[in-house]
């Protein structure tokens, strides 16, 4: 075995270490994690395009060279067998030391000792209403901030807030990146992903101008060092709601629209779930349909279910329990915060 591969197992072995030691990836998430993605990201800044989707190609290409090569040269199974043992490592090695070992840090709430606000039908119905009124009244905002404007905002609004809840304060160099296979991204309902071998950032050219400010929020949210789904959501929300813009506001709340919607029917009767929807202004309903047949009309749909099993196999096996469905947890923590905000303020 070549000397290199023992640096690799050193890190896969680091990297179990924080799957079973909490307090281990929490010493990788405020010392490593900064560390290496301003590396990783700095490197990939010197090219317009994503090395992220090379990198993942050059992993495909590496098992087939192994098959190749075993049929080719008939090396035998356990030769085929050892080498791709390898590539899986050094995947592995890639993928969790560049930002998946952020997976395996306690949560934002068990770090803060944050109480989480379980189901209450009273508290879940004043967030509903006060929802529903801005949802309606923000409607026909506009105003949107042009691309560099509304990057420039979210770092500035992540560098003063994110820091004090224990993630890395985002470059001057790390932008998003246009993804080079965007249309397999449409297949499969990706509206953008943070890649982990070189912590670059992504939104899909198909997403409409007014779910951009929405979608990039969530992405540099990963990109600090945010694993959970629901708290990347919470974040990009954060943003929208303390940016002053009555259009950024409207993005947030129309873009947790679907979770809102997922919670009502899951938590009250389907009368209150059908008033509830009908108190919603029809043009907000329109558009909502309008976007629901876009996206629908651009995804493959097998392609779609097995992108929609995988990341729900991938985010329940780093630990979050509630898989894919852990998008719609957002309202939860919305409420949460904004209870615990309200503590502290007083």
């Amino acid at each position: 075995m070549k000397k290199v591969h023992y640096i690799g197992i050193a890190l896969l072995v680091f990297s179990l270490l924080c799957r079973w030691f909490p307090s281990v990836a929490e010493f990788y998430a405020q010392l490593w994690y900064p560390a290496i993605s301003s590396v990783l990201s700095l490197l990939a800044s010197v090219v317009p395009f994503s090395l992220e989707e090379l990198a993942a190609l050059g992993f495909v290409v590496a098992f087939l060279w192994v098959l190749v090569k075993s049929i080719g040269q008939k090396k035998g199974f356990w030769w085929y067998l050892g080498k791709n043992a390898l590539v899986v490592m050094w995947l592995a090695v890639w993928l969790y030391t560049g930002w998946g070992n952020n997976y395996y840090r306690p949560s934002l709430l068990a770090r803060h000792s944050i109480q989480k606000q379980m189901f209450s039908e009273n508290a879940f119905n004043n967030f509903l209403y006060d929802y529903t009124d801005s949802l309606n009244s923000l409607h026909s905002a506009v105003g949107l901030p042009a691309h560099q404007e509304l990057e420039e905002s979210i770092k500035a609004y992540y560098n003063e807030t994110l820091p004090a809840f224990g993630y890395t304060r985002l470059k001057d160099w790390q932008h998003p990146k246009r993804p080079l296979v965007n249309r397999l991204y449409s297949a499969v309902g990706v509206s953008g992903f943070l890649g982990p071998f070189f912590c670059e950032t992504h939104v899909n050219l198909d997403v409409p101008e007014d779910d951009y400010p929405f979608t990039l929020a969530h992405e540099l949210a990963h990109l600090a060092g945010v694993t959970s789904e629901a708290e990347a959501n919470y974040w990009a929300y954060s943003f929208c709601m303390h940016s002053g813009n009555d259009a950024l506001r409207y993005c947030a709340l129309f873009s947790i629209f679907p979770h809102v919607a997922s919670n009502v029917h899951s938590f009250m009767t389907e009368e209150y779930y059908s008033y509830w929807l009908k108190s919603i202004d029809p043009a907000i309903r329109e558009r909502y349909a309008s976007l629901r047949d876009y996206w629908n009309a651009l995804r493959i749909p097998i392609l779609d279910r097995f992108q929609s099993r995988l990341m729900d196999a991938s985010l329940k096996h780093n630990g979050i329990s509630s898989g894919a469905r852990e998008y719609s947890e957002v309202v939860s923590l919305i409420i949460t915060m904004e209870a615990w905000e309200q503590a502290h303020s007083l």
